[in-house]
């Protein structure tokens, strides 16, 4: 009977390493090692997270040129007329004069009281655009959003997301305080 006690001394010291003192250490050694650890990995694969990284940058910066490149040549081509919009798409035709289909398109009563689209701006050439469908907007319920909820969005949307956002409501409601936003995103990101 002298055993027992011994044995539940040495099974209670290692369920105490086990759960205890075990981790404690664990954690401990982390926090001592973990500045040596950073520093190896970042002296094996420094140069390869350097190296990807400047590809990456390359390949953005050239493939927006590219794309800067080929939608300017879009964008000067004079459009015979409104195109129909293609069937299930969502798209809209938008003619070619300054609000002409936007005042259509637009609801009969402006909840943020604006009166009507913005008028483009300067330089911009007047072609025949086609006005996304609310729902191939990347904000969920946009047509739902105040003009200041949806500024306080835009900054997370991608370029091509702005420009269909634009398309989107400028064919609208054309909301001046949006659009002046959304242009001046693009033009930070050109």
């Amino acid at each position: 009977m002298a055993d027992e006690p011994e044995d539940e001394t040495s099974l209670n010291e290692r369920l105490l390493d086990v759960f205890v003192y075990a981790p404690l250490g664990l954690v401990i050694a982390a926090v001592e090692e973990f500045p040596k650890l950073a520093e190896l990995g970042r002296h094996k694969l420094g140069t390869q997270v350097n190296s990807a990284r400047a590809v990456g940058h390359f390949a953005v910066v050239t493939g927006r040129k590219e794309l800067h490149r080929r939608s300017g040549g879009v964008r000067r081509r004079p459009a015979p007329g409104p195109a129909p919009a293609p069937g299930g798409t969502g798209l809209r035709s938008v003619g070619t004069e300054p609000g002409e289909a936007a005042a259509a398109a637009r609801p009969a009563a402006s909840s943020n009281g604006s009166s009507g689209p913005a008028a483009p701006s300067p330089g911009t050439p007047h072609v025949s655009l086609h006005v996304p469908g609310s729902a191939e907007l990347a904000i969920p319920a946009y047509d739902t959003l105040s003009a200041s909820q949806v500024v306080q969005r835009l900054d997370g949307l991608s370029r091509g997301q702005l420009v269909t956002a634009r398309a989107y409501e400028a064919g609208t409601r054309g909301r001046r305080t949006i659009l002046s936003r959304i242009d001046q995103l693009l033009d930070e990101r050109a």
